[in-house]
């Protein structure tokens, strides 16, 4: 899995104009390109065929170009991504694995999750038309791409550097490995920070770790702060389980034992103290676990932390199970903008 740097612009603010994003013949120079836009897309994918999306050029030479073929299968609608090399014949490649999408409906525009799947190339002939990766997409979903353009995010990982000088998967997967901070964790040696939870567990941490990760941990920690002058702070609303979790994935970059992990408490955590990763691991993870049962409670929470990705989740997973609306804890919905959102979903 490779994430590239997608934080500016931020995806809900993307826009045509942006210059790196690929849109039909305007110059979008390949080292620096974040995104593909697909304009009409909930008209093409009922219509099977070929597309075209538009390239990448080093200075004003072109360089790579992107296709795409749309096909209906049963009630399933699918999206098969190409490419076409212009020059070199060897590469590498990064695009949005999966099929998970969020909405903006600032800027009414629909883009993949911005975790990529590389894909490696040798030895291709000059303007070989190569095959990446399918996107499906159900009813549901593409009703939620009517009227928007889809973003996938790109990146080419070693465009600024020949292919002699590229460093290989493993190296890059052995030099993360290295810089795991889990031993830190697991062993705070040279630890000179406590947080402790609301019910009494302590954790011997590092400033460094806490301010290397979180904007709020780093304005917390600096200066003549309480927190910084007594190398102390407790948490009086976060249980010991939750921040424990928190601070593996800090350290980490991960966490484990996710069957028992309280993904809501986690995704409210990394509001907090502006986790990225970990409030995209959260949103994902509550996703995957939406149930009749629950889903309700996930819908107030996406609302809450204002996640439009899990929201639409929840929204579409209500409107193919509709008896959910008959449970009890359809009253605890107590945001009538929520409920006006719910009602405009499930009536389209």
């Amino acid at each position: 899995m490779y994430e590239p740097r997608v934080g500016e612009p931020a995806a809900n603010k993307l826009n045509i104009a942006d210059t790196r994003v690929v849109h039909g013949h305007r110059v979008c120079q390949t080292r620096e390109v974040k995104w593909l836009c697909l304009e009409n897309i909930y008209q093409k994918l009922h219509r099977p065929n070929f597309y075209d999306i538009g390239g990448t050029y080093m200075q004003d030479v072109a360089d790579y170009w992107f296709t795409y073929k749309t096909e209906i299968v049963g009630d399933i609608f699918l999206l098969h991504l190409f490419i076409c090399n212009h020059g070199v014949s060897s590469f590498s490649v990064a695009v949005s694995c999966g099929n998970k999408f969020k909405v903006s409906k600032k800027t009414d525009t629909v883009y993949l999750q911005q975790y990529l799947t590389e894909f490696q190339f040798k030895q291709l002939n000059e303007l070989s038309h190569t095959y990446l990766t399918t996107y499906s997409f159900t009813e549901l979903d593409i009703e939620c791409l009517k009227d928007r353009k889809l973003y996938i995010a790109v990146s080419f990982p070693f465009a600024s550097r020949p292919l002699s000088e590229e460093i290989s998967l493993e190296v890059i997967d052995n030099v993360k490995l290295n810089h795991d901070c889990s031993a830190l964790f697991t062993d705070p040696i040279g630890s000179d920070f406590v947080i402790e939870s609301a019910d009494g567990v302590k954790f011997q941490i590092h400033k460094v770790i806490l301010a290397a990760h979180s904007e709020v941990f780093k304005a917390m920690l600096k200066g003549e702060t309480a927190e910084s002058q007594n190398s102390y702070v407790k948490l009086v609303d976060v249980g010991g389980d939750d921040l424990r979790y928190m601070l593996e994935y800090i350290y980490t970059g991960t966490v484990t034992d996710v069957e028992n992990i309280n993904f809501a408490s986690l995704l409210m955590l990394a509001d907090r103290y502006n986790l990225k990763g970990l409030w995209e691991v959260s949103e994902h993870a509550l996703s995957e676990q939406i149930t009749l049962d629950n889903v309700l409670d996930i819908l107030i929470v996406a609302d809450m932390y204002d996640s439009d990705f899990l929201k639409t989740e929840a929204m579409k997973f209500i409107r193919e199970n509709k008896e959910v609306l008959n449970c009890s804890s359809f009253s605890e919905i107590n945001s009538a903008d929520l409920l006006k959102q719910l009602c405009t979903y499930l009536a389209t």
